[in-house]
């Protein structure tokens, strides 16, 4: 049954953005008309996050803990049920060499380029994100960050808060879904 719901989560997430058809050529990731090339590694101080991780649509929701290291030597994530299963492991290092495990169908390359994505375009600065965009603009306000199209559309509008806040979560909203992203714990590593 959790298998079936989680594929169902990842096939509804992946149908509703087709325009997620990563290339690992140098990081660059295809977002509609334009695309994102990705850091391969954090450029702050080394940290671990905890997080809970929920994605919904107009039917349905989910959720999954995230567990991050983030260094200059890459960013190593874990993700796992809420019953404590490891459902996938996603390594991205320097020169983009990503290395995935886990269950079907965690272990597809798109989903993984795609939250990598969406947190690199969250947790960022704007100084980082900005020339990583080709054909894509950012925009941000008070209200939060947009990542909008040549023609003015939104591709999606992050709310968030800067520096990272336990208390505040960060949500990202595009035309078919909404994925939260709350920190529960983090931890400045030396």
């Amino acid at each position: 049954m959790f298998r079936s719901t989680i594929a169902l989560l990842l096939l509804a997430l992946l149908s509703g953005c087709q325009q997620w058809q990563p290339t690992m050529s140098a990081g660059k990731v295809p977002l509609e008309q334009g695309s994102f090339t990705l850091l391969d590694s954090w450029p702050y101080q080394k940290q671990q996050l905890i997080q809970q991780i929920t994605w919904q649509n107009d039917k349905e929701q989910h959720q999954f803990l995230l567990t991050a290291l983030l260094s200059d030597k890459g960013m190593l994530f874990v993700a796992l049920s809420p019953l404590g299963q490891e459902l996938w492991r996603m390594h991205y290092q320097p020169k983009h060499q990503l290395q995935l495990s886990g269950v079907a169908p965690f272990n597809d390359a798109r989903f993984a380029m795609r939250l990598l994505t969406e947190m690199q375009l969250a947790l960022l600065p704007k100084d980082h994100i900005k020339n990583r965009l080709q054909g894509l603009t950012l925009v941000d306000s008070e209200n939060g960050r947009e990542i909008k199209l040549k023609n003015g559309d939104t591709l999606l509008h992050i709310s968030r808060s800067a520096p990272l806040n336990m208390s505040t979560p960060i949500v990202l909203t595009a035309k078919t879904y909404q994925l939260t992203i709350t920190t529960l714990q983090q931890d400045f590593l030396p």
